[in-house]
């Protein structure tokens, strides 16, 4: 028997063929469109992260720059400030030495005075001329005395002028020198500035997105320098097997820096509204009536070495060659007090990328 096609039926299975027929070519359209879509995204994301982890490594850049440059210019103010002790001395000195210098003139200008007014500063014509061969005699005494004493008074003139000459020229020397050290820092401070301004224009264009890729390249970055220095050190910086106990000024030089927090940073300050690392250090503990030279490398010499795990509340934390790029005081729970920014308590590891280079107690 033939069929018969319903007409109804034949319909809605049309329409259902057209519907499925759609639905398989906006299958094949929306595959299409995801292969075509899916590898501009993934290079959309590469891209990103490629520029993410050139904004960390300028970034560290920077950082290892302000690093460097940091610790220049600690070594030169201390420089510049054992220079000017120096000036001080030899200022004293050139005056001493030019004061004697004109006492040995006043002396030659009495001598010549009393020779004028005695008509000669040589009797010998007299001694020559008298009858009394005694008197003679004490007369050529008298000359020999009188001839010695006035090359004396002109040998020490010349002695104290050429001594007063020499401690000039060194007087001189060292403010040439200091002129030069004060011309030094100022260029370091100009390019301190200059990658302090990079660093803060790079971070403000870093937004959304990028900002949270940067942020992992530079966690990345700073596990990756910490496990490598870790293992080059032996997992952290040593110190002696028996360090000398803390010492009592300790807790009151943190009291005493609590007090300021706050405070900003200048360069080369050292209280008691504003200070730079190693100032804001030396003021806390002159509140206890220690005083510390006013250089984190030159604290770094004078503190006992020990390791991050002997730090006790007081110990100095150190970064940069010899401690010579920061300072700040260990205060417990690795915490540190010290200059980030202004006066403030942060993490021990605030320095991303850079931690510590030694730890030091006084002794």
């Amino acid at each position: 028997m033939r069929s018969v096609r319903h007409p109804v039926r034949g319909t809605i299975r049309s329409r259902r063929l057209r519907v499925m027929g759609a639905m398989v070519a906006a299958g094949v359209i929306l595959t299409a469109t995801a292969l075509t879509v899916g590898p501009a995204s993934a290079q959309t994301i590469d891209q990103k992260r490629a520029e993410a982890a050139a904004v960390s490594a300028k970034l560290a850049e920077l950082d290892a720059k302000a690093l460097e440059v940091n610790a220049r210019y600690e070594a030169a103010r201390y420089e510049l400030k054992q220079i000017e002790d120096r000036i001080g001395a030899a200022r004293e000195l050139a005056r001493q030495t030019a004061a004697e210098a004109e006492t040995r003139r006043a002396d030659v200008r009495r001598y010549a005075v009393t020779a004028y007014q005695n008509g000669n500063d040589s009797p010998g014509l007299d001694a020559l001329l008298t009858n009394d061969a005694e008197a003679g005699m004490q007369k050529r005494s008298y000359l020999e005395s009188i001839s010695g004493s006035r090359q004396d008074l002109i040998d020490a003139l010349r002695a104290a002028n050429q001594k007063a000459e020499e401690d000039a020229s060194r007087l001189r020397g060292a403010e040439a020198a200091a002129a030069a050290k004060k011309a030094d820092m100022e260029q370091l401070k100009v390019a301190a500035d200059a990658a302090a301004s990079e660093q803060r224009a790079i971070t403000n264009r870093v937004q959304g997105e990028l900002r949270a890729l940067v942020d992992a390249e530079n966690a990345r970055r700073a596990a990756a320098e910490a496990a490598a220095r870790a293992a080059r050190s032996g997992g952290s910086v040593s110190g002696v097997a028996n360090p000398p106990p803390p010492g009592v000024a300790g807790p009151a030089a943190i009291r005493a820096g609590m007090t300021k927090i706050g405070s900003g940073y200048v360069w080369a300050a050292e209280g008691p509204d504003v200070f730079d690392c190693s100032g804001f250090v030396r003021w806390a503990y002159l509140q206890t009536g220690i005083s510390l030279p006013h250089y984190s490398g030159a604290m770094y010499n004078m503190t006992v070495r020990i390791s991050q795990a002997q730090l006790q509340p007081g110990d100095l934390v150190f970064w940069g060659p010899n401690g010579s790029a920061h300072v700040a005081i260990y205060i417990g729970n690795f915490q540190i007090l010290h200059t980030a920014k202004g006066v403030n308590v942060t993490p021990l590891d605030w320095w991303t990328g850079y931690p510590p280079s030694g730890f030091g107690r006084l002794r």
